[in-house]
């Protein structure tokens, strides 16, 4: 395995707000799959890379738009141009950067066993870091509580049923999510 993976590290811990969400999702991957390749160890580290590089004209309002397929084809394409745009530019070999595109273009619902994996380590990912956002978007009146709620069971039901050791190391992470996000004040609606 080259230096690739750590360069990525590197990178999105001097650029990505939620650095932290994509740095667990590689360790999710690899808890899922201690042989994960290196194509996707890349692509867990990558896979939201577009959120730091905001694009002002977007429509999209990930509060509001997370289960939309014209805006998880907007995200999961614009990640996939930026992350394979980095790679070429640290010299990775072509089928690499085609490898790590192809799962980062499809890393919200998976498709194939290896895609697959890549989605509920995102999943886990999500549930263990990301819950503050999620319930910030409440508190904000960004989303509604039940708006929220599904954004944090979609987690782990958008698992594919090959994972069930996803799915089980998952269920505690919702509940604490859920709990966490029924003791919030919900903001007025924007």
């Amino acid at each position: 395995m080259s230096d690739l993976p750590a360069r990525a590290r590197r990178w999105v811990e001097e650029v990505h707000p939620h650095r932290r969400h994509l740095l667990r999702t590689e360790d999710w991957a690899l808890a899922l799959d201690r042989d994960a390749s290196e194509r996707l160890r890349l692509a867990a580290v990558l896979h939201d890379i577009e959120r730091a590089f905001p694009d002002p004209d977007a429509p999209w309002d990930s509060a509001r738009d997370w289960d939309s397929p014209a805006y998880n084809r907007w995200h999961q394409d614009r990640c996939a141009d930026i992350a394979s745009r980095w790679l070429r530019e640290q010299g990775a070999p072509d089928d690499l950067v085609e490898g790590v595109d192809r799962l980062i273009r499809v890393h919200e619902d998976g498709g194939w066993p290896e895609a697959d994996l890549l989605q509920a380590a995102d999943s886990l990912s999500f549930l263990e870091t990301m819950t503050g956002l999620v319930v910030g978007w409440v508190e904000s009146g960004r989303a509604s509580r039940d708006r929220a709620a599904a954004k944090l069971q979609s987690s782990v039901d958008r698992m594919s049923p090959g994972l069930p050791r996803a799915r089980e190391l998952g269920e505690p992470m919702l509940r604490a999510a859920l709990a966490a996000l029924g003791g919030v004040r919900a903001g007025a609606p924007r």
